[in-house]
């Protein structure tokens, strides 16, 4: 009966441990969020490079991405982490309503405004990377080399693209138009350092560690267009992505900044880690954003349909300093083991 007794205490507390020591472990504290299924546009500053007679990129908020192309949408499944069962997000295009000016690439960033960022957090976004392709999206037709790109550290004051960033910005161009310039990039004060020339990429430091070819990014697997955009338009949607490119298809992309390093995976894959020595930050302010690495306009039927980056499920959250979480760790293990012993 004793015996009884003293297992069924131990059971006790371990399973009302759980509840009351490691909420902070399994749930951080969200500091924002958006849906974007209503018109949040105010809450950002939106930035546009300029095109020949007019903005170079336009960003639509509460953008039906599930919709039949007939009926302006692209035929896409809800996101991951979509709870609702909604198919509304946001589109970021670029470069595809017109030419650029002079030597100015196209490009679009939304940053938020007012945040105030504790020194420990993750930043956590849905993506999709929509393009037209060429005889087929195994290569990218017109407007190709788009990426999709997440900054952090920004004063949420200017563009962060390609060629002006005041925090850190990472992008992943979601075709293979980027592979002879590398798919995967880091942007840290205005520049990109390569694989070769800093340690960042956990794909290694070889001349190709930050394309798509490398076996690294093998994770991110072939895909094919949504059967409405090939039913749309055959001749450019038909066959199916590379491997290690992120188009076709939702991943979520993660900056975890913590307090040392900053961290960005895709699909809890690393990418690349940066530590916060080798960056200048601007202030307290995330972006989200697409660019094009070229400086032509796109012309071709149903590009400024079938271009776009849709963005769903914007979250940043508060990660619990990781000598906390040790040391509840610790003090349940010593609890646990000291009701055994009695």
């Amino acid at each position: 009966m004793r015996k009884m007794n003293r297992t069924r205490l131990v059971a006790a507390a371990m399973t009302a441990l759980p509840a009351v020591v490691f909420p902070a472990i399994s749930s951080a504290q969200t500091i924002y969020s958006d849906n974007f299924n209503a018109d949040s546009s105010a809450n950002y500053n939106i930035f546009i490079t300029a095109g020949a007679t007019g903005p170079s990129s336009d960003a639509t908020f509460a953008y039906n991405y599930g919709a039949a192309p007939g009926s302006g949408g692209l035929g896409i499944p809800a996101a991951p982490h979509t709870t609702d069962g909604s198919t509304l997000g946001l589109r970021l295009r670029t470069d595809n309503l017109q030419s650029s000016v002079g030597t100015i690439v196209g490009a679009i960033s939304i940053a938020t405004k007012g945040l105030s960022l504790p020194g420990q957090y993750m930043v956590s976004v849905d993506v999709w990377g929509n393009y037209i392709g060429g005889t087929s999206i195994a290569a990218s037709g017109s407007n190709g080399s788009t990426g999709a790109a997440v900054g952090v550290g920004t004063s949420g004051t200017s563009l962060q693209y390609i060629a002006a960033n005041d925090g850190l910005l990472v992008e992943s161009f979601h075709d293979n138009g980027g592979g002879a310039n590398q798919a995967y990039r880091v942007y840290t004060d205005n520049t990109h350092p390569n694989p070769t020339t800093a340690p960042y990429w956990a794909a290694g430091n070889g001349a190709n560690s930050a394309t798509f070819s490398d076996p690294y990014y093998n994770f991110l697997t072939s895909q094919t267009a949504p059967a409405a955009q090939v039913t749309l338009s055959p001749s450019t949607q038909g066959g199916s992505t590379p491997v290690g490119v992120m188009g076709f298809a939702w991943h979520t992309m993660t900056i975890l900044q913590d307090g040392v390093n900053v961290t960005w995976a895709i699909d809890g894959h690393t990418i690349a880690t940066v530590p916060d020595s080798a960056l200048t930050f601007g202030g307290s302010q995330v972006s989200l954003g697409a660019d094009d690495t070229g400086l032509s306009g796109n012309s071709a039927a149903n590009n400024q349909l079938l271009n776009a980056d849709i963005w769903d499920n914007f979250t940043i959250s508060e990660v619990p300093e990781p000598t906390s979480i040790s040391l509840l760790g610790l003090g349940a293990a010593g609890l646990l083991l000291a009701l055994r012993r009695k």
